[in-house]
């Protein structure tokens, strides 16, 4: 099991990695449709993650002192199947929206186990209210949807050159509005999208 200190540095890695080659300003991606550009789609692909992690506060405070785990296997993998599934009806590459999808998650499992840690230690700073998950998951579900969106418009980015650093620029640019547990979420849950085009 990772500690608390392992998972930051694992994030601050992973954010890190996003920077690498950002010194340039990138040339800009613009095949894509009128009005929208491939890297129109990475900022909102950033975006969404962003999101996404800040929702995971609520499903933390819906599970923190429940004795509910944080990890929910079952549920992980059906949002997983339905993002591949609505993937492939938008003409998105699965395997790629697939393992973006995979990395949300494990980005919203470390800001849950991140909060509820800090909950424990502090309970200052636990929340006043406890959210039910039933709630929460259409804004989830909201968000999965919006990202197959994006990651089509991204696709044509996904193994340009300037994929990395165009994500970096919009991943700091994000951040700047975001505390160290959703900045360390932040990269954790964007690796996978600028993996190069499948084979």
């Amino acid at each position: 099991m990772i500690g608390t200190r392992g998972t930051a540095l694992a994030g601050s890695l992973l954010v890190l990695g996003l920077l690498a080659g950002c010194g340039d300003q990138p040339l800009p991606l613009t095949e894509g449709p009128p009005g929208a550009s491939p890297a129109d789609g990475l900022i909102r692909v950033v975006q969404l993650s962003a999101q996404r992690a800040q929702v995971s506060d609520q499903v933390a405070a819906a599970k923190f002192g429940t004795g509910a785990a944080v990890t929910d296997p079952a549920r992980e993998a059906a949002v997983v199947a339905q993002a591949r599934a609505d993937a492939t009806r938008d003409g998105v590459d699965p395997d790629w929206t697939a393992r973006i999808v995979a990395d949300q998650i494990a980005a919203s499992t470390q800001v849950q186990n991140d909060l509820i840690r800090q909950w424990t230690d502090r309970p200052d700073t636990r929340p006043a209210q406890r959210p039910e998950l039933a709630r929460v998951r259409p804004q989830l579900d909201r968000i999965g949807d919006e990202l197959v969106a994006a990651l089509k418009l991204a696709g044509p980015a996904r193994a340009n050159e300037e994929c990395p650093s165009t994500l970096a620029q919009a991943a700091v640019e994000q951040a700047q509005v975001l505390d160290e547990v959703h900045r360390n979420a932040l990269g954790r849950s964007l690796k996978s999208v600028c993996d190069g085009a499948p084979g």
